[in-house]
């Protein structure tokens, strides 16, 4: 596919870049380029230990610079950046996406309203929301008025899943919190303190985080990552993420049921074109990959 920038032209003659939204997604299914989970007990012991010089954060580890970020958007961001889309990364779409709002959010109006729309009605009339401009029916007399534009069903079915993002780059941050591949440090009354990975299991947002600061582990020592494993271990889980997504993209390929491979044959092929040589991450990228349907069933899930 050739690559674009999003230069489209919002209209009723015109459609939306749904593929490239399918895509999007689906590239945030894989966090493995995030880093790897620290959530067992010696990975966790060895943060507080490591990361801390009393109750002040470290800023060099091992001779390497930790990339401190500071709040909740620094995280998310960072999170975007290290997982592959094209060429690019997720951050670069993102943005992209970003400014085909703004593109919305510069059309004429054509219609208005002194309620906010429902989505069915927004779709079945081909509107998008535009801007409101506010009223105070109790000083001024005259209602909040929304404005609207028309496009066609498509572009405002489109606008109305691109309004989600938001939420959906929030949950991909909470499961890199949950999963210990994003470690949070917050203040509390005595310093810095490490947040275990557990606390956010019960979490449905991210609140309460404005002056704590994160780390992702794709960032933190080799040293510390790798300790204790062989050398063989170490080079198969550099190509972790690669393999998971190809095993993601295989699951996703739009052939018969009977055509995808099953455990043995993924394994074998993990072997000798990926060339994981351990058995143990050959495993993991069987069970990591999101592939439950497949894994339970050995075929693919109708959709």
């Amino acid at each position: 596919m050739v690559e674009q920038l999003i230069e489209w032209n919002v209209s009723e003659d015109t459609s939306p870049p749904f593929e490239d939204w399918e895509r999007l997604l689906s590239t945030f299914e894989i966090v493995e380029e995030v880093g790897p989970r620290f959530n067992t007990g010696n990975m966790l012991q060895r943060l507080e230990d490591g990361l801390f010089d009393g109750s002040r954060l470290k800023s060099v580890v091992n001779r390497q610079s930790l990339n401190w970020l500071d709040g909740l958007q620094p995280l998310k961001r960072e999170i975007l950046r290290k997982l592959p889309f094209d060429s690019h990364n997720g951050l670069d779409k993102v943005t992209d996406f970003a400014k085909l709002k703004a593109t919305a959010a510069g059309l004429s109006p054509t219609y208005q309203s002194t309620v906010r729309l429902s989505k069915e009605y927004r779709v079945e009339q081909g509107l998008v929301f535009v801007r409101l401009e506010p009223g105070n029916e109790f000083l001024t007399g005259r209602s909040t008025l929304y404005y609207y534009a028309h496009v066609s069903s498509d572009w405002a079915k489109f606008f109305i899943e691109l309004n989600t993002i938001e939420s959906i780059i929030t949950k991909l941050t909470l499961r890199c919190l949950r999963e210990g591949r994003a470690i949070c440090v917050y203040q509390d009354s005595s310093g810095r303190a490490f947040r275990m990975p557990s606390y956010w299991a019960a979490k449905p947002t991210i609140r309460g985080v404005s002056k704590s600061r994160f780390v992702i582990t794709c960032d933190l020592p080799e040293a510390w990552r790798f300790k204790g494993m062989k050398a063989e271990v170490r080079s198969d889980l550099k190509q972790k993420a690669d393999a998971i997504r190809w095993l993601y993209a295989e699951y996703l390929r739009p052939v018969r049921s009977d055509d995808l491979p099953n455990k043995d044959a993924v394994m074998r092929a993990l072997e000798t074109i990926h060339k994981l040589k351990t058995p143990k991450v050959r495993n993991e990228v069987w069970v990591e990959t999101p592939i439950s349907n497949w894994r339970k069933e050995g075929r693919k899930k109708n959709r």
